[in-house]
């Protein structure tokens, strides 16, 4: 392989326009070693032994690049300053994408492997309400619209392409994580301890004031989205049959809606050890937590039949 040198320069500006009011945007340049770059000369020497094209690696790969932009706008929305605003826009070029490439006339036989041939970009829109923690009480909201296209999902999306022996033809197409809608909704709540506590209290026979929720808090994080991306064939086959034409176009049908309730529960326990006084002894602090995921029970719809 041939060694590669990558500049990953990250740069940020923030341009304040008031007090409660402010721009801001970002460039970033990512890299990423690639994949299925291990190589055993040996399998060079079974090429005209396989029944059919048979894949190899590629150890001289390219890395792949991630290109990322972003431009948003902060505002805050009252006189308190608790409540504030945030809408992102962004766009991510996406290069050196790993997919399998036929090579055709190779000795001795036309074989796969993978090569730098993908593409693809993210675009999308955010916003974001965040209530800070007001009486306990601490509200986030967040929707995210997002278009994602490309001309590989990952490094085997390719695979029956290549198989038939067809030219390296790249198109445009959703990819696999292309999930148009997002929403997300975080309720969280902290009793508080000693004098911001605001739960319930009773004394004991010593007159000690016994606080039954201090340092206790809870989470609850509600999260919809719409379905993703699948191909749909024509017609029902065998699940160990062939497949059968595909309806429509490469990921041109799309998977139910999904909603999702999470929980969590937790206690913060200080610990305090040695001699001296309170100031003097050793501190550390124990979280306890119960965490309970799809809480609501609802059955999701992960994957359907072509």
């Amino acid at each position: 392989y041939v060694a590669a040198i990558n500049a990953m320069p990250r740069i940020a500006f923030s341009f304040p326009i008031s007090d409660v009011a402010n721009f801001f945007s970002h460039y970033d340049i990512l890299t990423q070693r690639p994949t299925n770059s291990l190589i055993n000369p040996l399998d060079y020497y079974y090429l005209d032994a396989a029944s059919s094209n048979p894949v190899v690696n590629n150890p001289n790969q390219r890395p792949q690049k991630t290109v990322d932009y972003e431009l948003g706008f902060s505002q805050v929305l009252n006189e308190r300053k608790n409540a504030s605003l945030t809408i992102t826009s962004f766009y991510r070029e996406m290069s050196n994408m790993i997919n399998q490439k036929v090579i055709v006339g190779a000795y001795p036989r036309t074989y796969i492997m993978f090569d730098n041939i993908d593409f693809g970009t993210v675009k999308g829109l955010s916003a974001a309400f965040d209530f800070r923690r007001t009486g306990g009480s601490r509200i986030n909201f967040n929707y995210t619209l997002q278009f994602a296209d490309g001309s590989g999902s990952n490094a085997n999306s390719g695979a029956n392409l290549a198989s038939t022996g067809q030219p390296n033809l790249r198109i445009l197409q959703p990819l696999d994580f292309d999930q148009r809608h997002s929403f997300v909704l975080n309720y969280d709540y902290r009793f508080g301890s000693e004098k911001d506590y605001k739960g319930p209290s009773f004394k004991n026979k010593s007159g000690k004031v016994i606080q039954l929720l201090e340092d206790v808090g809870f989470n609850l994080s509600f999260l919809v989205g719409s379905g993703t991306p699948y191909t749909r064939w024509s017609q029902a086959v065998p699940l160990t049959g062939t497949r059968s034409n595909i309806l429509g176009q490469i990921n041109g049908s799309t998977k139910p809606w999904n909603f999702r309730t999470n929980l969590r529960i937790d206690k913060n326990i200080p610990l305090k050890w040695g001699k001296g006084t309170d100031d003097e002894k050793k501190t550390a602090n124990l979280n306890v937590y119960v965490q309970v995921l799809n809480v609501l029970n609802r059955k999701n719809i992960l994957n359907v039949y072509n």
